[in-house]
């Protein structure tokens, strides 16, 4: 079990990054924490697609294989992966805030409700998961129940924070939306790119929890290599993939002129298209391991190709936040003043972490008594 006390553990020294000597330096250079962003939010990535894709995987299908196998799984493994989006979503979160956070401070205050709502929605839906996993007793539709009510709830947290990273990076809208409701009451006006950036991060999920699965049906010792599970997990893969492609196009699309013009001028249609390249080639590893001998190795491809292209997406919204903000900031210029204390501090505890997470990932996945049912 992840405790929340990991949180602390690995937020602590990050906090003390923030903290400089003067109100406008950062005790690193822009590279260094640019680096350590794209890394820290791909991991944050990962477990909230897992989370989500997973949770949702449990709410539809109720007559399949998934529903056979997994549902006992996936149900106790949810309270989990749920401490673990929450853990590894603390650094991201902290290194926005050391480059861009008169940005997201902004944003934040003009949607001040909705952030402030968040804390209360989270801890409903971790109680929620927690009860479905550990009470035996309950029946499955009262199961299934708490699991809707979570899932809406994981809907509103990822949308509001969809909502205030994308108003962050136009600061142009603030003067307007703050002079419409300075109370914080105010939601993000362009409800259409917000939508579809949102709806391309959580399809992306789906293609997430199809790679999961696909590792659970050949890993845990409770499924012995189940090929329908694989390929159902393969299928989840493929859709999930192909809605995320058209929602990021359909996104793309919602662009203004100038901004895509920039974005494509900027080093993010070099992520962009690496991040399909992988994308092509990971859905062909996994069509491939439906028949293939040793599907064990291309479900490891697939996995590694994945990876990488949440990399990619990850860099190509970094750029893309970039040509948002020219003209009003470039974090490249800040003041740096060098702590390397903290840094050292925050890099030690990061990666005992990781290892601490693994470990309890490796101890999961050779116990056959985490793949028994709950009810």
């Amino acid at each position: 079990m992840i405790d929340l006390g990991l949180l602390l553990g690995i937020a602590s020294p990050v906090i003390g990054v923030a903290t400089s000597a003067s109100a406008t330096a950062i005790p690193g250079p822009f590279w260094l924490f640019t680096i350590l962003q794209w890394l820290t939010f791909t991991l944050h990535l990962i477990a909230m697609n897992i989370l989500f894709g997973g949770l949702l995987l449990l709410v539809l299908s109720r007559r399949s294989i998934f529903a056979e196998l997994m549902q006992g799984t996936m149900t106790r493994l949810l309270p989990n992966i749920m401490a673990a989006t929450i853990t590894l979503g603390v650094a991201p979160l902290l290194f926005v805030q050391v480059l861009y956070g008169r940005f997201f401070y902004s944003a934040s205050i003009i949607q001040g409700w909705n952030w402030f709502i968040l804390i209360p929605v989270l801890i409903v839906v971790y109680y929620l998961l927690y009860l479905a996993a550990m009470r035996k007793s309950l029946s499955d539709r009262v199961r299934r129940d708490l699991h809707v009510i979570a899932l809406i709830g994981l809907v509103y947290v990822s949308y509001t924070f969809t909502m205030i990273s994308d108003l962050a990076s136009k600061p142009d809208l603030w003067q307007a939306v703050y002079i419409q409701s300075p109370e914080g009451f105010s939601l993000n006006p362009d409800i259409v790119q917000t939508f579809f950036r949102w709806a391309h991060t959580i399809t992306g999920g789906l293609a997430v929890a199809g790679i999961v699965i696909q590792l659970f049906a050949l890993y845990h010792p409770r499924f012995k290599e189940n090929r329908e599970l694989l390929r159902f997990g393969g299928k989840i893969f493929i859709m999930g993939a192909i809605k995320a492609s058209i929602f990021a196009i359909i996104y793309l699309l919602t662009l203004s002129s100038t901004a895509l013009i920039g974005f494509m001028k900027s080093p993010g249609r070099h992520t962009l298209g690496l991040g399909i390249v992988l994308n092509i080639a990971a859905g062909y590893t996994v069509i491939k391991s439906y028949t293939a001998d040793k599907p064990r190795l291309m479900v490891k491809l697939s996995t590694g190709l994945v990876f990488g292209g949440i990399v990619t997406m990850v860099m190509a919204r970094h750029y893309l936040r970039l040509v948002f903000l020219e003209g009003h900031f470039d974090p490249a210029k800040l003041e740096v003043a060098t702590q390397m204390g903290p840094i050292v501090m925050f890099l030690a505890t990061f990666i005992v972490g990781l290892i601490v997470l693994f470990w309890m990932m490796f101890k999961f996945f050779k116990s056959k008594d985490s793949g028994t049912n709950v009810g």
